[in-house]
């Protein structure tokens, strides 16, 4: 049922395309409006052929259909690029774009976009648009030859954003709750901005402008973490996602070696029988109830272990708190304080919330 990549899943894929740089570009194929295919010649691969699906997709395929009459575009990369070669391939930020600077004679950008219907931009070295499969205009942005390409705006890059712009970017945000904002205005995608709450052991339903400084922190390390598995990514199949690392908490059905591999078995131009929808809903259903009735049964236990903890020490704890409330009928909490900081056990004292913290 993926019928896109999220910003995160296109980090992966950039990260396992580097191989094609400085490969050369043999071929150049089109169907319609909707699907480019590159055959290139790597160095000490041999050859591939990169699919490209604007708005969509972008893989190492080994899947190639009969070829339609060729688009105009596709012609006019045919007569600019044959034998040119790769220098980078690069994700903008961490934006839904991904950039190919190709060289010839001349300097060019390739600029794939993949947030919204998507499309690709053929640029020359000073990002003039030499041509693009589609042309568009919005209000402030306008794609077609002849002008100078503009990237869109930008809030954060979770990739290198720092405490102080998150912190900015969360206190400044009107969105319902955290999740949502992490989604939408750090480029994230729903599935990631709640995965990241998730393992941040922070709530997602919390109100952006609530969020603290230790939950911020606990955000950016789990951020940093995931960068560092998306170097050397793999694919993992869920009942409607396939990640490029594993979600908690969740059991995946299948796990490949690589994320592309993993990418290369979906065709999103492919129409879907309202029954696979259907059938696709109710195995997300049961997964979030399996991931529900895991989570809760770990709750369960957590709390049956303080309980037993709790109940080998009850005389102490009792006795310890008979001490505490016969001190409160003579003393204010910050005497209590002091007198309870000379309890070896006694880890903290917290005045704000009146509670005594104590290492079993």
């Amino acid at each position: 049922m993926k019928k896109s990549l999220a910003s995160i899943e296109l980090a992966a894929i950039v990260n396992e395309l580097q191989f094609l740089v400085k490969g050369k570009i043999s071929k150049i194929y089109d169907y319609g409006e909707k699907e480019l295919l590159l055959q290139l010649h790597a160095q000490n691969q041999g050859k591939q052929l990169l699919r490209i699906i604007p708005g969509k997709l972008l893989n190492i395929t080994d899947k190639k259909e009969s070829q339609m009459n060729p688009t105009g575009f596709c012609m006019q990369l045919r007569k600019y690029l044959d034998n040119a070669s790769i220098i980078s391939i690069s994700q903008k930020g961490g934006e839904r774009i991904v950039v190919m600077e190709i060289e010839k004679k001349e300097k060019y950008s390739l600029i794939i976009e993949f947030f919204s219907t998507g499309n690709i931009i053929f640029t020359d070295e000073k990002n003039m648009i030499i041509g693009s499969l589609n042309r568009q205009i919005w209000k402030d942005r306008v794609v077609k030859q002849g002008e100078k390409y503009v990237f869109p705006a930008s809030q954060g890059n979770w990739k290198d954003i720092t405490a102080g712009q998150l912190v900015t970017i969360l206190h400044s945000s009107d969105k319902k709750n955290l999740a949502t904002s992490l989604a939408i205005e750090l480029s994230l995608g729903g599935v990631y901005a709640e995965e990241l709450c998730k393992c941040s052991r922070v709530n997602k339903d919390l109100l952006p402008k609530e969020v603290t400084k230790q939950q911020i922190q606990a955000l950016l390390d789990t951020l940093t973490e995931w960068k560092k598995l998306l170097e050397k990514p793999q694919g993992y199949f869920y009942a409607s996602e396939i990640t490029p690392f594993p979600l908690a908490d969740q059991q995946p059905l299948k796990i490949v070696p690589t994320y592309n591999e993993a990418i290369n078995t979906l065709n999103p131009l492919q129409a879907i029988s309202p029954f696979q929808k259907k059938i696709a809903a109710l195995q997300k259903m049961i997964a979030e109830q399996e991931e529900a009735i895991t989570a809760q049964e770990e709750r369960v236990n957590r709390n049956r272990k303080k309980g037993e903890l709790i109940y080998e020490h009850y005389a102490a704890l009792s006795q310890l708190l008979r001490a505490v409330e016969e001190l409160r009928q003579t003393k204010d909490w910050k005497a209590i304080e002091q007198e309870l900081k000379k309890e070896k056990k006694i880890k903290k004292v917290d005045l704000k919330d009146k509670q005594v913290i104590i290492d079993l």
